[in-house]
């Protein structure tokens, strides 16, 4: 058996904790070789694990370590990305790539130069609600697809999530790269996109603020565009809503789909009653196969289960929705004026 790739990790927060960490474990390619982190009390933590520590990102580049994990706020990815690519380093990055396309497609530009891997962890694009409105499309249960709408509703943002040691708000500030659109809307971007329903076209969208902050930051995100194949695409982010909402509702010339948030799905057909669609489990190795396909592109040159130009296409999209938003105004009478972009 080769030996283990060398893994050094930068910034060791919750995600690395509950999701990265325990993958690693089950894979048993990589070596967790060294950690960065900015905040003692993480770096205190990663050394009680038995990781070795710096405190600086260059020291960790220095050590014998064959790629690095980005998983810092998403403000700092092109940078330690490009860091990591100059010292030879191949490197995962954190959902989202970057914090826009242009810093995406430039982590390529320097990936092709240096000739190293790099991949991204879309790893919704595995999960059960995604997997089945993909086959239900392609076995043409619904007929031929007419639309798809993809929503995530929340009652906060997930600021709780991070870790009180470094900065849980700076999900909520635009510095380090916050807002609904690149903490969520990634996710949801990155999975329309790979439903396979032609070229979208232009984007007609529109964000806001709701909740009373300082800094207003994004935590309402709506989107529309259309495909090549006239399908209709659409996301929906709310931040301020307790109330639950389905998660998917998908429609063709047949029937729809309504996948709830508790993960009950239900196709209608009209003039039938509901029928209830089985889940099944997420992929259970779906997350798994973005660190196992790096494994063997970095050893044999494999095909990535992520590419970054499928990541640069979800920041393209990104781009083009926060674009749009930025040309909506309000009328003094309340209503909105949509602009487009892409």
């Amino acid at each position: 058996m080769a030996d283990p790739i060398r893994l050094g990790i930068a910034g060791f927060g919750r995600i690395v904790e509950l999701t990265h960490l325990p993958l690693l474990k089950r894979l048993g390619e990589f070596e967790v070789a060294g950690v960065y982190d900015i905040t003692p009390q993480r770096r205190a933590l990663a050394a009680k694990r038995g990781f070795e520590v710096y405190d600086q990102a260059e020291a960790l580049l220095d050590a014998k370590i064959d790629a690095v994990l980005v998983a810092t706020p998403p403000s700092s990815h092109a940078e330690l990305a490009e860091l990591a690519l100059r010292g030879g380093k191949h490197v995962l990055i954190e959902k989202p790539v970057a914090v826009s396309a242009q810093e995406a497609t430039r982590i390529r530009d320097i990936a092709r130069q240096e000739e190293r891997v790099v991949t991204v962890f879309h790893n919704r694009r595995f999960d059960a609600d995604f997997l089945l409105v993909k086959r239900l499309l392609d076995e043409g249960v619904l007929g031929s697809p007419l639309f798809v709408e993809r929503r995530h509703h929340a009652f906060g943002s997930g600021a709780s999530f991070g870790v009180k040691s470094f900065y849980p708000q700076w999900r909520d500030e635009r510095r380090y790269g916050g807002g609904a659109l690149l903490d969520w809307g990634v996710h949801l971007a990155d999975q329309l996109l790979r439903l396979g329903l032609g070229k979208r076209g232009s984007v007609r969208a529109t964000m806001r603020s709701l909740w009373p902050r300082e800094e207003e930051v994004d935590d309402f995100v709506q989107a529309d565009m259309a495909t090549d194949r006239n399908v209709l695409l659409s996301m929906n982010l709310n931040f301020a809503s307790a109330l639950p909402s389905p998660m998917w509702v998908a429609g063709g010339d047949k029937a729809t789909l309504q996948v709830a948030s508790p993960g009950e799905a239900y196709v209608y057909e009209p003039g039938k009653p509901p029928r209830q669609i089985d889940m099944g489990k997420e992929e259970r190795q779906g997350p798994e196969r973005i660190y196992a396909s790096f494994a063997d592109a970095v050893r044999h040159g494999g095909a990535l289960a992520v590419t970054l130009d499928e990541a640069i296409e979800t920041m393209t999209l990104l781009d083009d929705i926060r674009a749009c938003a930025q040309q909506t105004k309000e009328r003094e009478d309340g209503n909105l004026i949509f602009g487009t972009a892409g």
